[in-house]
């Protein structure tokens, strides 16, 4: 059992319906239920979105996530936002919410420890990036908000732009009432970091996002490696580190990438192309 004297921290998970989101929410799930006693943890979608190419994961566990009043389509990121943070307000206690997505590893242990010793850090704080937008932003692969700025931006719907992406609309309200992102660091990951790096460090939020270096279908196994090094050093956690790397390395060798890219079209968009004929679709099918 964790002090309970720390603020309360509500982590949303940002998720989709398609293959890759939903293997990493399932690797996600399955590290971080040790810690749903003491910390809220939840994954949200929105409605499957029919003129998506893609095939849809979730519709058979849909149970462990909760699905919002809208499309899952990329164009309703805002919208799918907007609508988590009203379910959360309405349904959770909370003092701030960490909002991340499913290429992010996040050690709960550390993440209690760093909002006890940062709580006035919080209010609205994340990776700072100037995009394209022209906006100044808290990076949407995870940042915070305090409740009373989460109840400001559903005070104020109308001034939410949900055409944009979420993190540049919430940067954009809440400027309007001259609230700015204060800087937190994370680690970006596009290998497989030592074991000690990752026992000893005091970061609690990996960003495990590893395109253009490897193919994203790794991504849930090396989640799952930070969960076991974060943990236990020692010679186990060396044996995984060196197995992962092999693993990595392999999947970058040409045939053997063509053959993951092959797998990853069939079960991201269940068809499969010899050279560039569609073969087998199965949509057809179904």
């Amino acid at each position: 059992m964790l002090d309970n004297n720390n603020p309360k921290v509500l982590t949303l998970v940002l998720c989709s319906r398609n293959y890759l989101s939903f293997i990493s929410s399932k690797a996600q799930q399955k590290i971080w239920g040790k810690y749903l006693n003491d910390f809220n943890i939840l994954h949200f979608i929105g409605h499957p979105y029919s003129s998506e190419r893609e095939v849809d994961y979730v519709s058979e566990q849909k149970n462990n996530y909760l699905v919002l009043n809208t499309d899952d389509g990329y164009p309703n990121l805002a919208k799918k936002t907007l609508l988590a943070f009203d379910w959360a307000i309405s349904n959770l206690e909370f003092d701030y919410l960490f909002r991340t997505n499913t290429s992010s590893f996040v050690d709960f242990k550390k993440l209690h420890k760093f909002s006890k010793s940062n709580r006035n850090n919080l209010d609205y704080s994340g990776v700072i990036l100037d995009v394209v937008e022209g906006d100044t932003i808290a990076s949407g692969a995870g940042f915070f908000l305090s409740k009373k700025n989460v109840e400001l931006i559903l005070n104020n719907k109308e001034k939410f732009d949900v055409t944009l992406p979420d993190d540049v609309a919430i940067a954009r309200l809440l400027k309007k009432f001259e609230i700015l992102p204060s800087s937190l660091i994370r680690k970006d990951l596009k290998k497989v970091p030592k074991p000690n790096s990752v026992y000893q460090s005091d970061h609690f939020h990996y960003r495990c996002r590893l395109d253009p270096q490897y193919h994203r279908i790794l991504e849930p196994q090396l989640l799952k490696y930070l969960n076991r090094v974060s943990e236990k050093k020692g010679i186990v956690s060396l044996i995984y580190y060196c197995f992962l790397v092999t693993i990595f390395k392999i999947s970058n060798i040409k045939i053997v990438y063509k053959i993951v890219q092959k797998f990853y079209s069939y079960k991201f968009y269940g068809e499969i192309y010899l050279g560039d004929k569609l073969i087998f679709s199965k949509k057809n099918i179904d």
